[in-house]
């Protein structure tokens, strides 16, 4: 027993050293190793990450912009809705103009993006802010660009449920999603002043389309009727 578990603790602080140097590099994990062993038997990626950047060994910045072309390997994944969270997770990041160079959708949905920028995106921002969606980032691997790792198993939409009373948004424009909460029925209205011709897509919790309501026509009001697949 002791020697198994000398030889998980082993197989563990192998896993942690690969994993540091590969973040860091090589030659910075050797000057400063002293610094870093205790954190060599830790598993916890955002202790990790926390430790490196306090420390400053995680260097993400460039001496000017350039492109950068990170992977995500979104594990249970379902491609819409996982695609669409973590382009949301970029956004709130700072990243709004990206677009995919490479798209493999097989046992996992792998999606590699290409994005201008002055420095890598921070991995413990982004893991932190994808966990808002239910994903959990499980490994990062980091050559010439970053991998991410993601288990996407409870990944949901992070939005404003429907409720029993009257919600208002003020000079509201764009699109907006909302969890259905699992109501039957939801009323719209809008200001005489809007204008309003409205688009109302409605998706299953896969993000996939059930129905589309367009009208052509100046709608000062309309009442929707939410089938049970609806989310």
């Amino acid at each position: 027993m002791k020697k198994l578990i000398f030889f998980l603790l082993t197989i563990s602080l192998w896993a942690n050293t690969s994993f540091i140097k590969d973040l860091i590099g090589e030659e910075k994990f050797k000057t400063y190793y002293e610094l870093i062993k205790p954190i060599l038997g830790e598993k916890d990626l955002i202790k990790i990450l926390e430790f490196l950047q306090n420390n400053g060994l995680l260097n993400i910045f460039f001496e000017k912009p350039k492109n950068i072309y990170p992977t995500f390997i979104l594990k249970n994944a379902n491609p819409i809705l996982e695609a669409k969270i973590l382009y949301q997770t970029l956004n709130q990041l700072g990243y709004y103009y990206f677009y995919p160079v490479k798209i493999i959708n097989k046992q996992n949905y792998t999606i590699t993006l290409e994005i201008n920028s002055k420095n890598f995106i921070d991995p413990l921002l982004f893991i932190k802010t994808i966990y808002q969606y239910g994903c959990k980032v499980i490994n990062i691997q980091k050559k010439q660009n970053y991998t991410y790792i993601i288990d996407c198993e409870n990944a949901k939409l992070n939005v404003p449920r429907i409720i029993n009373k009257n919600i208002k948004y003020i000079n509201a424009k764009g699109i907006y999603f909302f969890n259905t909460n699992d109501f039957k029925k939801v009323k719209i209205t809008t200001s005489k002043y809007d204008n309003w011709y409205p688009y109302i897509a409605l998706f299953d919790k896969d993000l996939n389309i059930l129905n589309i309501i367009a009208k052509e026509s100046y709608q000062e009001n309309i009442v929707i009727t939410i089938p049970n697949e609806c989310k």
